[in-house]
């Protein structure tokens, strides 16, 4: 309880002082709380590929977040970063699966990649094809958590598939002040989703 208390405090404080500042609580309290969820994660009573490929995850979206948050432009690194980060999850959930695939599931969220990315599409100029990669990826990953969800029903896979969806809301939150303008409220709408994502990836770890 303590530890999600203190999680929770921590993103608070990041989110206030993207508007508010001082801005050494910016930079500090972001990867501050990626490090406590990673502490959290790396203490779970779980073994195996599952625990360790979230782990995975955790220090590459770390990594990410620091890139994204240097003052020279480091987008192009931070997306590399969570790219990984994605693989890395969807090798924990894919690990998990127990029978057959459900196959509406990847044509839902295929649709909804695609939308996404036309929604997009007149803003990315050269990052086109990146972010085409991205949106793969994430959606390949989402697909890995549902199958996880729908072939074992467990509460750690509803979790996870959670976190996944949310995620895909909060790149998209990003994309959209990234590519086609900021928006007053992008802080708590990306941020709040983005670390409520990685707190249901590791809450799954934890049931």
């Amino acid at each position: 309880m303590w530890a999600w208390l203190a999680i929770a405090l921590s993103a608070f404080i990041h989110i206030t002082a993207s508007y508010c500042g001082p801005r050494w609580q910016y930079f500090f309290f972001k990867p501050f709380t990626m490090v406590l969820l990673l502490g959290l994660a790396w203490n779970a009573d779980v073994a195996g590929v599952y625990h360790d490929a979230l782990i995975a995850g955790l220090v590459l979206s770390l990594v990410g977040d620091v890139f994204l948050m240097l003052p020279k432009d480091r987008f192009i690194a931070g997306l590399v970063s969570f790219l990984f980060a994605h693989i890395a999850y969807s090798v924990g959930f894919w690990s998990q699966l127990d029978g057959g695939m459900i196959w509406w599931l990847p044509a839902m969220l295929a649709a909804a990649g695609v939308i996404v990315f036309l929604l997009l599409l007149p803003s990315l100029g050269k990052m086109l094809l990146p972010v085409a990669v991205y949106i793969a990826v994430i959606v390949q990953m989402a697909w890995a958590a549902g199958e996880y969800w729908l072939t074992s029903g467990s509460t750690a896979a509803a979790l996870a598939f959670g976190g996944a969806l949310i995620f895909m809301f909060s790149d998209l939150c990003l994309a959209i002040e990234r590519f086609r303008g900021p928006f007053k409220p992008s802080a708590v709408v990306v941020m709040g989703s983005y670390f409520m994502a990685q707190s249901l990836f590791v809450a799954s770890l934890l049931v």
